[in-house]
């Protein structure tokens, strides 16, 4: 249902924008597997509609790369960084999510919601902590991410 309600219309409006720059659209450069690490899991997963709520994400990691929500490359980032929660049984959880990049921009502490221009009217759809080896994605975008699969460890 969340595919249906907030991912799925926002990819296919990304997709045409990348397109629509004469760039092809590439999954795996402009959609992600990563993962996210919160305390929101279950209404995040039970809440088609809302999903991820970038607006109301907390400021954990003092907004390093600007304001939305955050999400890892890697499953050790999470895990170790004590951004997995533990589920009622106690251990750990994490979402792992297919997160729509599109074309992302160098993060920016101040960047609060409106992300830069990147040519004539089209924005930078996210932002990353390194262009060169990214490890953190943000979005501003609740359709952005689809939380697939929880991860339960420890």
């Amino acid at each position: 249902m969340q595919e249906e309600c907030n991912h799925k219309p926002y990819c296919q409006s990304l997709k045409h924008s990348i397109e629509s720059q004469h760039l092809v659209w590439t999954p795996g450069v402009h959609t992600r597997w990563v993962f996210h690490g919160t305390d929101a899991i279950e209404a995040i997963v039970n809440n088609p509609v809302a999903g991820f709520q970038p607006l109301a994400s907390g400021t954990r990691g003092a907004s390093l790369w600007g304001s939305g929500t955050y999400f890892a490359r890697d499953a050790k980032y999470v895990g170790e960084g004590g951004f997995a929660k533990p589920g009622a049984d106690g251990k750990l959880q994490c979402l792992l999510c297919l997160l729509a990049t599109g074309m992302p921009a160098l993060g920016d502490p101040n960047n609060h919601g409106v992300l830069p221009i990147r040519q004539g009217s089209h924005r930078y759809n996210s932002t990353v902590d390194s262009l060169s080896n990214t490890e953190i994605f943000v979005v501003q975008h609740p359709g952005a991410a689809y939380p697939a699969y929880v991860i339960t460890f420890g």
